[in-house]
C-alpha cells in the first residue's frame, strides 16, 4: 500500500483481533526504516546547494518524522542556520533562487513570504519528498528533541501519537490550513501526562541548565525516567483519549503540557491571575517583550516552552465542530462495538459525510434530500458545539428588524 492510498482506510486490512489490526495498521502507514534513512540524501542536497552561498550553513531536520510519528504521507521540515544575521524573509528569497536552478533535484520550488514563518516549499526528486524549509530560528527543532523524547519514553506513547495522526489525515481536519499537526500531538501527550505515563515538562526542567530560545527556556532532562503506574493497553488508551475530549470543557479551560493539567482560561487574563510556574511569562510580559497568550479562541494548546503560543489559533469554529464531532463520534464507538469491529468503524464511518444520492430517486429528489440531511446535520453539529462549550448565543449574528 503506497502513499498514493494510504489514506483510504477502506483499503486497509481489519481481520483478527484488536492488537492483531493495530499494529499491522502501523506496520501499513509507518515510513520504513530504509524511507526514513533515504532523507540524509536530502539534507545532503540542500547543503551542497547551499554551502556555496552560506558556507558555515548548518542544516536541522525536525517535525513528524524526526520525532518518530512519520507516516508515508509525512512531509519533512528543515531550519537552516546561516550562521548570519540576514532577516529569514531575505534568505528564503534567495534560497528559492537557488533550488530553481537545479531542475534535477528540485521541483515545484516556491516561497512563502508573507508567513509568520517565512519559507521555500520544494519537491526533492530523489527522495520524492516533500519539504519546507525555514530559516526562523531554532525553536521548531528544539520541540521536536523534546517530543521525540517523551513519545519514547513508553512505547504505547508513541504507537497512541502515530494512530490518532493517521485517523486525524483520513478525515482531513489537521495540516495545512486546519489543526496543526503538533497541536494534535500535544493533545496526546498532554492526555498521557493526565494518566501518569509522561512527565509534565516543568518537571524536566528543574535541575537542568537553561537553554535559551527566542527568550524561552527549552531545556529538558533527557535522563529523566519517569516511573508510570499505568497499565492500560492501547485499545483501553485509545478509548479513554475519546472519551476525554469529547466531553472536555473548551470554553473555559486550556490545556497546558508544561504544567501537566487543564488550566482555567481566566488565569491568564490577566498577570496578577497567573498560575504559579510562570514565573518568565509574566516577565516576558509584563516587560512587553512578547506579547499575551491568547484565550479567546474556540481551542487554547499552550506550547510547551513558548508559553504566550496558542498551537490552536487556527483552529476556527467549523473546523472546532468537525473535531468535536470526531471524538464523540470516536466515544460513543468505544462504548458500543466490540473491540474487534473498533477500528474499522472508527476509520471507515464519517460520522461528518452526507449521504449519498439514490440513483433510483429523480434528480430533484436527491438534491432536496442532501440538502435537507446537510441541514439536520449542522443542527447537530451546532449543539455538539453547543455542549462542548465551544460556542454561545452571541457568536450569532443578530437579525435585523
Amino acid at each position: 500500500m503506497g502513499s498514493a492510498d494510504i489514506l483510504d482506510a477502506s483499503k486497509l486490512c481489519y481481520d483478527g483481533d484488536f492488537d492483531t489490526q493495530f499494529n499491522r495498521i502501523l506496520q501499513t502507514i509507518r515510513l520504513t526504516r530504509w524511507q526514513v534513512q533515504n532523507l540524509t540524501t536530502l539534507l545532503d542536497d540542500l547543503t551542497h546547494q547551499l554551502r556555496p552561498i552560506w558556507r558555515d550553513c548548518l542544516i536541522h531536520a525536525f517535525g513528524s518524522i524526526v520525532i518518530g510519528l512519520g507516516i508515508k504521507t509525512s512531509d519533512i521540515d528543515c531550519y537552516i542556520d546561516t550562521g548570519t544575521s540576514q532577516p529569514p524573509r531575505d534568505c528564503v528569497i534567495k534560497a528559492r533562487e537557488i533550488f530553481k536552478h537545479s531542475p534535477h533535484l528540485f521541483r515545484n520550488v516556491f516561497a512563502i513570504t508573507a508567513a509568520k514563518v517565512p519559507i521555500v516549499k520544494l519537491l526533492h526528486l530523489p527522495t520524492n519528498c516533500n519539504t519546507d524549509i525555514s530559516f526562523s530560528g531554532p525553536a521548531g527543532v528544539r520541540n521536536s528533541e523534546l517530543l521525540a523524547y517523551l513519545l519514547h519514553l513508553d512505547d504505547r506513547a508513541i504507537k497512541l501519537a502515530i494512530l490518532v495522526k493517521y485517523w486525524s489525515k483520513v478525515y482531513d481536519f489537521t495540516g495545512t490550513n486546519l489543526m496543526p499537526n503538533y497541536a494534535l500531538t500535544m493533545l496526546v501527550v498532554f492526555f498521557l501526562q493526565l494518566k501518569g505515563i509522561l512527565p509534565a515538562i516543568s518537571v524536566l526542567q528543574k535541575g537542568v541548565p537553561k537553554h535559551m530560545v527566542n527568550g524561552w527556556n527549552t531545556a529538558f532532562n533527557e535522563k529523566y525516567q519517569h516511573p508510570s503506574e499505568c497499565e492500560a493497553n492501547i485499545y483501553e488508551l485509545l478509548g479513554d483519549f475519546f472519551k476525554y475530549y469529547s466531553t472536555f470543557n473548551y470554553t473555559d479551560d486550556m490545556i497546558s503540557p508544561y504544567i501537566g493539567f487543564r488550566l482555567k482560561r481566566k488565569s491568564f487574563s490577566c498577570l496578577k491571575n497567573i498560575p504559579q510556574g510562570f514565573d518568565l511569562y509574566k516577565t516576558l510580559v509584563a516587560s512587553r517583550a512578547c506579547k499575551a497568550l491568547r484565550v479567546d479562541t474556540f481551542m487554547c494548546i499552550q506550547d510547551t516552552f513558548e508559553h504566550n503560543r496558542n498551537c490552536t489559533v487556527a483552529v476556527y469554529p467549523r473546523l472546532a465542530v468537525k473535531i468535536v464531532g470526531h471524538f464523540k463520534f470516536a466515544a460513543n464507538l468505544y462504548d458500543r462495538v466490540d473491540s474487534k469491529d473498533f477500528l474499522r468503524k472508527l476509520l471507515t464511518e464519517d460520522p461528518h459525510r452526507p449521504l449519498e444520492p439514490s440513483p433510483s430517486v429523480p434528480q430533484h429528489s436527491n438534491r432536496n434530500r442532501v440538502v435537507k440531511n446537510n441541514k439536520q446535520l449542522l443542527k447537530k453539529n451546532i449543539k455538539d458545539l453547543f455542549k462542548a462549550g465551544l460556542l454561545d448565543v452571541d457568536s450569532f449574528p443578530k437579525r435585523k428588524r
